[in-house]
């Protein structure tokens, strides 16, 4: 990665002195590629800030076709790459533009694991600091290294791009045991910190699937509790709760595992906001959309226009 300093020389030339790359790339000794992907990475790392004055969205009939289809109260559609990862840095930024848009109008905000709900993380630039703003995680987290996709990392990104509170919730969010969770749940520092999720009035959070390879609760999984999910109809969780078609609790020994907020407790949030995309993740999305679990939805475009397809098939 370069330093600041020739990112934000290479980004003036450019933005400010209406440079092509290729005279860029003449005047400091670069290649017209090399040019490319400073300009790139200036952008990354926040040297570079673009704002687009209009409300219009690149997506905007889409999604009102998609709100409407499920009876959203929001939808923020990124486009789609064949690359995954330019796909999930696509979606990150939308989610950006959603939280930024909705945080403002809320006291707490509730936040559920998800790849990508980390992706936004990078992509935030509030307009200003929101102090009285509160971030907290709706279940506990990953214990061993660092992978920067449990609740409670999630929590401190966002609070320090909003320049808000976060709060920690002190357990595993899968307890070895039912009896070790329950002990977990019933520790005053974790009650304290799930009653302030269970008060919250936004959440965000990704739709996970049950299939080994599509996430990383999933993959936590043994193959027995995947296949007991299966056999009693699960098809997506959220935060590790899982749910059937219809958007119903699916009981299984995972659940009682888990140390974080009920399915129904997460359903109360007034403003609840699905984040994610992808192929394995179109039937889960469409079940909780469906049965109002989550009532805003952040994807990109492929997915936007399956899960209409599919919907329609349904009907």
């Amino acid at each position: 990665m370069e330093s600041r300093e020739p990112l934000g020389r290479v980004a003036r030339l450019h933005y400010q002195h209406g440079m092509t790359h290729q005279e860029i790339g003449e005047l400091l000794g670069l290649s017209r590629v090399k040019v490319t992907r400073m300009l790139a990475e200036a952008r990354r790392a926040g040297i570079v800030e673009i704002r687009i004055h209009g409300e219009a969205t690149p997506f905007g009939e889409l999604e009102a076709e998609l709100s409407g289809a499920f009876g959203l109260a929001g939808a923020w559609i990124a486009p789609s790459f064949a690359d995954p990862e330019r796909s999930l840095a696509s979606v990150g930024m939308a989610g950006a533009e959603c939280l930024t848009a909705l945080a403002p109008t809320v006291r707490t905000v509730a936040v559920g694991l998800s790849s990508s709900v980390a992706a936004i993380v990078a992509h935030l630039r509030p307009p200003e600091p929101l102090p009285e703003l509160g971030f907290v995680p709706l279940a506990g987290s990953w214990g061993g290294a660092s992978r920067g996709m449990s609740p409670h990392e999630l929590v401190i990104g966002f609070g320090a791009a909003f320049g808000a509170r976060t709060y920690h919730l002190p357990a595993p969010i899968l307890a070895r045991t039912a009896d070790a969770a329950a002990a977990f749940n019933a520790d005053p520092g974790v009650r304290q910190t799930l009653q302030l999720a269970a008060g919250a009035q936004l959440l965000i959070a990704g739709v996970g699937a049950v299939a080994a390879g599509s996430g990383i609760l999933a993959d936590t999984l043994t193959e027995r509790e995947r296949g007991q999910l299966t056999k009693r109809g699960a098809v997506g969780d959220i935060s590790a709760r899982f749910f059937d078609s219809a958007g119903r609790a699916v009981e299984s020994t995972v659940d009682q595992r888990v140390v974080g907020m009920s399915l129904r407790g997460l359903a109360r949030i007034p403003q609840r906001v699905a984040v994610g995309f992808g192929s394995q993740k179109i039937t889960p999305l469409r079940a909780a959309l469906s049965a109002g679990l989550m009532n805003h939805l952040v994807t990109d475009v492929d997915t936007a226009r399956t899960l209409l397809r599919t919907t329609r098939k349904g009907n």
